[in-house]
């Protein structure tokens, strides 16, 4: 399933920008980081936008 282009844009900015994974900028980075799931949703992760 594709990701709609509000919701990579809100979950670009609710993590400011960073990788979710290392907090590296996204600005110093050569590519646009990929949206993906941090619990994958095989072992329960949503697809909601907010989470914690």
């Amino acid at each position: 399933m594709s990701i709609s282009e509000r919701t990579r844009k809100l979950v670009r900015e609710r993590a400011e920008y960073l990788c979710e994974y290392c907090h590296a900028s996204e600005e110093a980075s050569a590519a646009q980081f990929d949206i993906d799931h941090i619990v994958p949703q095989s072992l329960g992760g949503l697809d909601d936008i907010y989470w914690g």
